[in-house]
């Protein structure tokens, strides 16, 4: 499963870099957690302890990022997520709705302000889900992979 997973990302950035010169690559070196339901309280709307820590923990990471530019124009993004196989279960890939693992590192790059100036510039999301390789001694991340798209 991880080797076609690993395929696909190949693949697209390929693929990307075909569509632009300046694909930028950043990670994000904190073990994912998918975004829970919003739950609302008479003091404010908050999300679960885990999607808050790692909010919490990726925001430092996102704020850092000075390798280039923000994008001003649209964005396609391609997001790798990479979990921790559990020590006990039966499935072949991570638990958990892809597009709820996007969200937070998303939100992450929005709010930080260096990447682009608001989420409604990427108009191309496309993101993988798989375990960290035990044989590469491979550690949970997160690869976002994205680009300003040109018109012709």
């Amino acid at each position: 499963m991880t080797e076609g997973i690993r395929r696909i990302v190949a693949d697209a950035v390929e693929k990307m870099r075909e569509q632009s010169n300046d694909v930028r690559l950043f990670v994000l070196p904190v073990t994912p957690r998918p975004a829970s339901r919003p739950r609302v309280s008479k003091w404010g709307v908050y999300y679960g302890k885990p999607y808050t820590e790692f909010r919490n923990n990726a925001q430092p990471y996102a704020d850092a990022y000075d390798s280039h530019p923000p994008i001003y124009g649209p964005v396609v993004i391609f997001i790798e997520i990479v979990c921790e196989k559990p020590k006990t279960g039966k499935l072949v890939h991570p638990r958990g709705d892809v597009d709820n693992y996007a969200k937070g590192p998303m939100d992450c790059m929005t709010k930080s302000g260096n990447f682009w100036h608001d989420d409604v510039q990427v108009v191309s999301c496309q993101c993988v889900k798989r375990y960290a390789d035990p044989l590469e001694s491979e550690q949970p991340a997160i690869n976002l992979y994205f680009y300003e798209l040109q018109d012709p």
